[in-house]
């Protein structure tokens, strides 16, 4: 009789593991937090946008003073206008109203100037007819961008008191910051042993006192702006976030003491064996493999994020296309500044501005780049390692000093005095880059001071499985950008979008999309009858997919070499060849004065030539011999390569045994044959719904349109089809049941090939 033994409750250990994820826990919400405007203690006028996070307000002070500053502005334009005939006295003799008319045309004649110094600023259409050819573009006057920290200083000098409340809270915003960057780093610090965990939680704790001590500093600069003594209007509020950063650091460095005084922390004597050289093996008290993989992983969503215009940095102004992602703002200065030219030409935007953000860009990608190569090194042995810590220390430190080139350029663009023709754009999404860059340079330190020195004899090595891993790594990133990430695209579907539009929520229709095949009548009668096209089309696909395999099989009986090159080679060349020359191939022997109708007129078959691709008789079986005459020898070379596959032995054999080559190819080249043949009918049947649009779109006239008309030319016809017709959500909708239906057909058919062979895909 066996006794359970029961664990005895260990109350300390279950304290440990609150307090260490509780600490985690709280540090992350604290981080969130400083890219919250809602809560940001920064907010302390309400003539400010609430939307100023403490980030916003520690980077970007210029954009989170705007509408201070703006106040100034406003009250020196609403003062009353200097009275031109304020001097006359019509009791002074000395006056006349000659001097009264006399000061009315100067008020005059000054404002038309004025309004014509602004129309022939504003113009577009401004040509002279300078030169002897004809008429030159005419330029206008560059645009003194006026700098910010001068604009500052005059304010700070009009309003000495409210400058210096401001600039407090900026000092305030970048010690919270910091302090923020501190707690995380501690945290970090805690997948440590010993030494090294006990830093990160001393370290956690000097982060929440920080965070404590800057709240103070916010509370300061409200007093400050609540006692100034200034004409201007700046309504102070008290700044309602610093209560929540507070509570949160307390926690922080509750949890931090508590994790501190336990025999966990102070007792912990485990040691992890790092490499053994003879009967010894060396040991490291601290674990660097949770580092290893955070840089790794971090560097390969650097290398995503150069892919997503919505993570796109250098996108500094509304008038730069929001599909342009990071990577072509670097790497192509035509195609980043292409909606820039007009400002550009007519002086509204310095092109140093945009020189200095496109190569800013340019850098953080190849810093980017860097640390993806390097992530790839650092999976081999130690030396291969070191140089792997030396390219990711270099990448991502130059990623994130670029970063600021990006700043500086909007910096300088938000401070143009047009910027309603320039469109500045804060560069939000230039904090994830220096979080994540930053994360990295961290952890590459600490995995390099841990990692073990390598010897001089040693070579740079990586192990064979993992060189396969790399060799496949950039096809899982492209399949990732081009066949995972544009799913992204499938939000169309719940909006309704037209084409150029901003995606907003005011156009949120839910399912609207999704019922429209059940309430209209002529969209439903539409999907049934191009579902029943792609199904009979892609049936018959399906049904003769066994001719290339036997096509192959009977190709590799030729015994002429020669022969069976010239016969291969002609069958694979029509898969290169577009479907647009295949129609018109169609059309030189099928067409009305093709080769067919003019033999059967010359005969005197037929009166008068006939368009035999014109009418919907028999366009299934058309189709699907033209793209089997299309496809033959290029589906054939993979029986083929199967086919030099097989042993020899086996056809020896079965001579030996007196087997002909009908016999031989039936038993033996066949069930060879059939596994590679599973494996592409199971991929065949998944992609039941889709074959293509090419062929049908070429083929497809107004006698045809009915039967020919299959769900990808359907849904290519209703997103682009007509430019005032458009309809992409309902689009997107057919194409996600579309998808959703491959995938459900392909683990059906790889279920059954499983019940019955015994083998499948996966």
């Amino acid at each position: 009789m066996k006794i359970l033994k029961v664990k005895k409750f260990n109350a300390k250990k279950l304290i440990n593991s609150i307090c260490d994820y509780g600490l985690k826990l709280v540090v992350v919400l604290i981080f969130f937090l400083l890219f919250i405007g809602r809560v940001s203690p920064g907010w302390i006028s309400e003539k400010m946008s609430p939307n100023k996070s403490v980030v916003k307000s520690a980077f970007f002070f210029k954009n989170y003073v705007s509408e201070i500053v703006a106040l100034d502005s406003a009250a020196e334009d609403s003062g009353e206008l200097e009275n031109p005939f304020g001097d006359f006295d019509s009791s002074d003799e000395s006056g006349s109203y000659d001097d009264f008319y006399a000061n009315f045309a100067a008020m005059v004649a000054a404002s038309a100037e004025e309004s014509a110094e602004e129309e022939a600023f504003d113009y577009d259409d401004d040509w002279e007819d300078d030169s002897e050819d004809g008429l030159t573009f005419g330029k206008a006057e560059k645009i003194k961008v006026v700098k910010f920290r001068d604009v500052w200083g005059s304010f700070k000098e009009a309003h000495e008191e409210i400058a210096a409340a401001f600039e407090k809270v900026r000092t305030a915003s970048l010690f919270t910051f910091f302090a923020v960057l501190a707690a995380l780093l501690g945290t970090f610090l805690l997948y440590g042993k010993r030494k090294i965990r006990i830093a990160g939680l001393i370290t956690a704790g000097v982060g929440s006192i920080l965070i404590g001590l800057s709240m103070i500093n916010f509370y300061a600069a409200y007093n400050n702006l609540y006692s100034a003594t200034d004409f201007l209007d700046v309504s102070p509020v008290p700044p309602h976030g610093i209560k929540l950063f507070v509570t949160f650091a307390i926690v922080i460095l509750a949890f931090a003491i508590a994790l501190f005084f336990t025999d966990k922390v102070r007792s912990e004597q485990e040691t992890i064996p790092v490499e053994k050289e003879g009967e010894k093996a060396r040991t490291s008290l601290f674990p660097i493999l949770p580092f290893e993989v955070t840089f790794r992983v971090l560097a390969l969503l650097l290398f995503i994020l150069l892919f997503i215009p919505g993570a796109n940095p250098a996108r500094i102004s509304e008038n730069i296309n929001r599909n342009v992602s990071l990577f072509t703002s670097g790497f192509s200065y035509s195609t980043y500044t292409e909606n820039l030219q007009r400002a550009l030409i007519r002086g509204w935007l310095p092109e140093y501005v945009m020189r200095i953000s496109w190569i800013s860009s340019l850098f953080v990608c190849l810093g980017v780049i860097a640390c993806g190569a390097g992530a790839c090194m650092s999976v081999g042995n130690n030396k291969l390692k070191r140089y792997a810590h030396i390219t990711l220390l270099a990448g991502s430190s130059v990623s994130f000093g670029s970063m600021f080139g990006i700043i500086r350029a909007y910096n300088i663009i938000s401070s143009s005095p047009l910027p309603e023709k320039v469109l500045p754009m804060e560069p939000s999404s230039a904090a994830i880059y220096f979080i994540l860059t930053a994360i990295i340079f961290v952890c590459t330190a600490i995995t390099f001071i841990k990692t073990p020195a390598p010897q001089k004899e040693d070579k740079c090595k990586i192990e064979p499985p993992l060189q396969l891993f790399l060799m496949l790594l950039p096809c899982l990133i492209l399949v990732f950008l081009f066949s995972y990430l544009p799913l992204w695209g499938w939000r169309y579907a719940f909006f309704d979008y037209n084409p150029g539009d901003t995606l907003s929520m005011d156009a949120w229709v839910g399912f609207k999309w999704f019922k429209a095949p059940f309430q209209n009548a002529a969209t439903r009668s539409d999907i049934l009858r191009v579902l029943r096209n792609t199904l009979a089309m892609s049936g018959l696909g399906i049904l003769g997919s066994w001719i290339p395999m036997f096509f192959a099989i009977f190709l590799s009986e030729i015994r002429n070499a020669p022969a069976r090159k010239i016969i291969q080679t002609l069958t694979t060349i029509p898969n290169f060849i577009s479907w647009v020359l295949v129609y018109a191939i169609a059309f030189c022997i099928f067409g009305t004065e093709g080769f067919i109708s003019s033999i059967l007129v010359n005969k005197g078959i037929w009166e008068q030539g006939k368009n035999m691709l014109m009418g919907s008789s028999g366009i299934w079986i058309k189709m699907w011999l033209y793209g089997l005459w299309k496809g033959l020898g290029w589906s054939a070379i993979m029986y083929i390569a199967a086919i030099s596959g097989i042993d020899q032995q086996l056809y020896e054999a079965a001579t030996v045994d007196g087997a002909g080559r009908f016999q031989k190819m039936w038993h033996i080249t066949l069930p060879e044959l059939l596994p590679t043949y599973i494996v592409l009918l199971i991929l065949s049947i998944s992609g039941l719904l889709s074959n293509g649009m090419d062929q049908y779109l070429c083929f497809k006239n107004p006698t045809n349109k009915g039967p020919i008309e299959v769900l990808d030319l359907y849904v290519y016809q209703l997103t682009f089809g007509s430019a005032t017709n458009s309809n992409i959500p309902f689009s997107t909708v057919v194409s996600m049941f579309k998808s959703l239906v491959s995938v459900i057909l392909l683990f059906v058919t790889n279920k059954i090939s499983k019940l019955v062979r015994g083998n499948s895909i996966f």
